[in-house]
């Protein structure tokens, strides 16, 4: 099972090949067991990696070995043995290590928070408010953006804030919508408020709508700094219409509301 297993950074690939290295400078040098052992407990966290949970449950053993040892002195024997372990390890290591690939992003958000998706981006109670749909294209398009694939990353963005403004809409009228294209569903929700009282969010998916088909002509292309501003856009827009409707009454909800089910997880 690969589930909760942490993957490998490059700085934990160079820990891995100098704790490596470390031990066979001890295999070599140290005759003390639990000397010995203190070189593999490192090795021990492998159990916790992807592709390397052998490594580390072998690791374990050995330390576990070790530290229990019987005697004062590591035969030689046990040495030999220790060593063909660890040549092992390291051809394994060396093999899987391939099937792993570095990128290092080139945006400016924080790829720590965008490694966790959307709900890396949002405030709690701001991320419990999105439909499952929503949260599944905004971690998509947090993915797109780590690995610089932006135009991408901002088209889907923006299908979440289409998204939301059908939600807001029926949620507003009590209503299903028959009319499902962005402007003319914008024009009515427009036309719910007076212009003097209707919220600043309106705006901001008025200007999103224009991004929309900026992005969707065929010879328009997005650079991260488009992805990265519609991203923070969509997110706004998320705090501010999860306000805007938990001033609407409960009645106006349709039933798939999000307040009916379980959060997304």
């Amino acid at each position: 099972m690969s589930e909760g297993k942490f993957q490998f950074s490059a700085l934990g690939v160079f820990f891995l090949g100098n704790n490596l290295d470390r031990l066979e400078w001890a295999i070599q040098s140290i005759t003390d067991p639990l000397q010995l052992a203190s070189f593999i407990e490192p090795l021990r966290i492998c159990e916790q990696a992807r592709l390397f949970e052998d490594i580390g449950a072998e690791a374990k053993n050995w330390h576990n070995f070790l530290s229990d040892y019987g005697a004062q002195v590591v035969s030689q024997e046990t040495k030999n043995s220790l060593r063909d372990c660890k040549t092992r390890w390291h051809a394994l290591a060396r093999e899987r290590l391939q099937d792993l690939y570095l990128v290092t992003p080139a945006c400016k958000t924080d790829p720590k928070h965008l490694m966790r998706g959307i709900q890396g981006m949002l405030a709690e109670e701001n991320f419990h408010f999105l439909e499952r749909v929503e949260v599944s294209d905004l971690d998509e398009a947090c993915r797109c953006i780590l690995i610089g694939s932006a135009t991408a990353g901002e088209h889907i963005a923006l299908r979440s804030a289409e998204s939301l403004l059908r939600r807001w809409y029926e949620h507003k009228t009590g209503k299903e919508l028959a009319e499902r294209g962005w402007g003319k569903v914008l024009d009515k929700l427009a036309q719910e408020y007076p212009e003097r009282e209707r919220p600043k969010e309106i705006a901001l998916l008025g200007y999103l709508k224009l991004r929309r088909d900026e992005v969707a002509h065929p010879d328009r292309v997005s650079n991260l700094t488009d992805a990265e501003t519609t991203l923070m856009n969509v997110c706004i827009l998320i705090a501010g219409i999860r306000l805007v409707l938990a001033e609407l009454p409960l009645s106006s909800m349709p039933k798939s509301s999000w307040l009916d089910s379980e959060p997304p997880q």
